[in-house]
């Protein structure tokens, strides 16, 4: 029975007792330990598996999984529609973004749009990346001075919290709490650009002839440890160097 959709809700609990739920999480993240710790207290029985890296085969173990949800936290895998399809009720993915940037660097663009307001997503999942039905759409302001790891570090414990709410509202209420997120968020739609690392990395080489306004804007929505602000010359390239005394008012 493939997840629910606002067409069809028609699956309920039968006479399981547990809830079991195939979790995706981070490796080393005390985000993801903290959303199975929750778990746990809600006495789900949970199957978990944790992404390194982008890339990587799902385990051949979970081929056989069934269960009621499949919960992705902070996870690198892209998952098969065969796989959603083992989810009695739902599949739900929790975005570290609003419904306004869907997709890869999310953080990143909202900062280099110079946006006002960010936010995080509990959506029900595809077989696309970030398309299904919006359960919630939390949103937060961006401060004036965020950089990229603040507002990120931010939606992090926001995105912390949307888990534990729409967890501890399926532990209470089952597939109807799930049923009234979807009938009460029909105005949420995805909005924005579905963008690709491709399109962070492009973000992040800074023009020879840029102007003063754009490479600040370019420096605050990419000046991190994995994507910073580069120039290439003749192949050659030239990053950024982070220097905490200075970053401040240089960005100003």
């Amino acid at each position: 029975m493939p997840p629910l959709s606002q067409a069809s809700f028609t699956s309920k609990i039968d006479s399981e007792r547990r809830v079991k739920v195939l979790f995706f999480g981070r490796n080393e993240c005390e985000f993801t330990l903290k959303a199975i710790n929750h778990l746990n207290r809600l006495e789900f029985e949970v199957t978990s598996v944790f992404s390194r890296e982008r890339g990587e085969v799902l385990p051949e173990e979970i081929g056989s999984w069934i269960g009621h949800y499949i919960f992705c936290f902070r996870s690198l895998y892209i998952l098969p529609k065969t796989l959603l399809d083992r989810a009695k009720i739902a599949a739900i993915n929790f975005h570290p973004g609003s419904a306004e940037y869907p997709g890869s660097g999310c953080v990143n663009f909202a900062l280099y749009e110079n946006a006002t307001q960010y936010g995080v997503t509990a959506h029900l999942m595809n077989e696309k990346v970030d398309d299904g039905e919006i359960l919630e759409c939390r949103r937060f302001p961006i401060l004036e001075d965020d950089s990229v790891d603040s507002l990120l570090g931010r939606t992090h414990v926001k995105m912390l919290d949307l888990f534990f709410d729409i967890t501890s509202g399926i532990g209470s209420g089952g597939d109807d709490y799930i049923k009234g997120l979807i009938q009460g968020a029909n105005h949420e739609k995805w909005s924005g650009k579905n963008r690709f690392l491709k399109d962070l990395e492009k973000l992040s080489i800074v023009d020879l002839g840029v102007s003063e306004p754009e490479l600040k804007r370019i420096i605050r929505a990419t000046y991190t440890k994995l994507f910073p602000p580069k120039v290439m010359i003749h192949g050659y390239e030239f990053v950024l160097k982070p220097d905490n005394t200075t970053r401040k008012s240089n960005l100003r």
